[in-house]
């Protein structure tokens, strides 16, 4: 039997027309009953994104390197712990870790809080927070939310540092050294200077240095360590380890400037002879003093001299009084000049200053030896004269001599003045190289007074005068 006839009969009984008719019909009342039928579609889940610090506190280095913005927990369907920041600092051998993180969760039911539930409890400061990844698993407290700002507040702050270290980490410092910590800069070193020790295997080191600082509430921040004066910092490289003593915060640059000063000491001849100016004091290949002057005297030894010496140093300021090699420079304090040939210490006796106090002048003076050997008052004559460096600071230009005076007593009880035998009183005039200033008169760094005594060398013989009038 054929499904259509020659007539358009489906099966010989039903028009094809009339039966598609029926089955739109049937469709469509098919499709309306599963509309009127079946149960409304769910609605989706509402979630919100707070966002939260989290002090993941000190971390092993092999797990501090493994956390990075973008690392996920999801807890639920409908929560996620989302890493959007990451900032890494050293504490000591390990990592101290703080992240911000977004939160993703369900809205509390309450208005009022407006806030969020992520595993089982809103974000709030103190909760401790797990993130577990295929990588690691590690934890932390929250130390602040917020409804935005996936980044942490984090900024730049120049400070100036103190520092011990030895001779071969100062050879490896160098400016635009850096720091780097989960592919973040924490720190750069812009400037430093180096001094030496009393140990020859240590050196002084003053280094500025940008950090990158955490603002913890009114806190400012390098990992865990509050940038205040005192406070020890650390910068670890591959080359160094600095443990540093903050001295200022806020700093521009190194303050370093140039401070002079007069120093006063006592020198062998041989050194002294060695000693010229321009001469620096050299550290790692930094000149942190130089030599502008000397003036030099005899101090009645044949091979010491009483020197003042003039040395311009380069000194830092982390306060009111600039300091060189961790000593303030002012009066009293005694500081060291080294070069290869040679080194010494001297005290301050002026500070900014390269000379002695006063103009530089000649002055006639009167000098007197009383009751002395004819060998001594025999030793001085008129031509004489006392050079240091070149530079004439004694000329004598008249010597008289006249028997000492001596007093007798006789058997009767009667005094007589007598010329001495043997011992002779000399007076002395000389040209002296002086300094004058508004409170006297100096002669080789000493007041030169009426009763006062000078030493004068000769080369020859030395001698102590007397000064009778200037």
């Amino acid at each position: 039997m054929e499904l259509i006839d020659d007539n358009g009969y489906l099966f010989g009984v039903v028009n094809v027309v009339d039966a598609l008719v029926v089955l739109l019909v049937l469709a469509v009342v098919a499709t309306g009953a599963v509309f009127v039928l079946s149960d409304d579609p769910e609605p989706e889940p509402t979630t919100e994104t707070h966002y939260a610090t989290l002090d993941l506190g000190t971390q092993p280095t092999y797990v501090a390197t493994l956390i990075e913005e973008g690392d996920n927990v999801t807890p639920s369907e409908t929560e996620e712990l989302t890493v959007t920041d990451v900032y890494v600092t050293d504490q000591g051998d390990n990592r101290r870790v703080l992240v911000r993180v977004a939160l993703e969760g369900n809205p509390t039911e309450d208005p009022a809080d407006d806030t969020l539930t992520y595993d089982g409890g809103p974000p709030r400061v103190g909760r401790e927070l797990a993130i577990t990844t295929s990588e690691y698993s590690t934890s932390g407290r929250i130390t602040e939310v917020s409804a935005s700002d996936p980044d942490l507040d984090l900024q730049n702050t120049r400070i100036l540092l103190e520092t011990t270290v030895t001779a071969e980490e100062a050879d490896r410092i160098d400016t635009d050294d850096t720091i780097t910590r989960n592919n973040r800069t924490i720190a750069t070193v812009e400037s430093f200077r180096l001094y030496e020790t009393d140990d020859p295997n240590q050196r002084r080191a003053v280094v500025v240095a940008n950090l990158l600082a955490h603002q913890d509430g009114d806190t400012l921040r390098f990992g865990v360590t509050p940038l205040r004066v005192g406070q020890t910092v650390q910068l670890t490289t591959g080359e160094f380890d600095l443990q540093g003593t903050l001295l200022r915060t806020g700093v521009s640059g190194l303050p370093v400037s140039e401070t002079d000063v007069l120093l006063r000491t006592e020198l062998d001849s041989d050194t002294l002879a060695q000693l010229e100016p321009g001469d620096e004091y050299l550290v790692n290949d930094q000149t942190v003093a130089t030599i502008q002057t000397i003036d030099a005297y005899g101090t009645g030894a044949s091979d010491r001299r009483l020197a003042y010496i003039g040395v311009t140093y380069q000194t830092y300021q982390p306060r009111e009084v600039p300091q060189f090699a961790g000593q303030r420079v002012r009066e009293g304090t005694q500081l060291p000049f080294r070069t290869e040939e040679y080194e010494f210490q001297g005290r301050v006796v002026r500070e900014n200053a390269l000379e002695q106090r006063g103009t530089e002048t000649t002055r006639m003076v009167t000098l007197e030896m009383e009751n002395v050997e004819p060998d001594v008052a025999n030793s001085v004559e008129a031509g004489m004269t006392e050079q240091i460096a070149g530079e004439t600071v004694v000329d004598v230009t008249n010597v008289e001599v006249e028997p000492a005076d001596i007093v007798l007593t006789s058997d009767d009880g009667n005094v007589f003045l007598r010329d001495h035998p043997v011992n002779k009183d000399v007076t002395v005039t000389a040209e002296l190289q002086v300094r004058e200033s508004a409170t006297g008169i100096t002669f080789k760094g000493s007041s030169l007074r009426q009763g006062e005594t000078v030493l004068l060398d000769f080369g020859t013989v030395i001698i102590r005068a007397t000064v009778v009038s200037v």
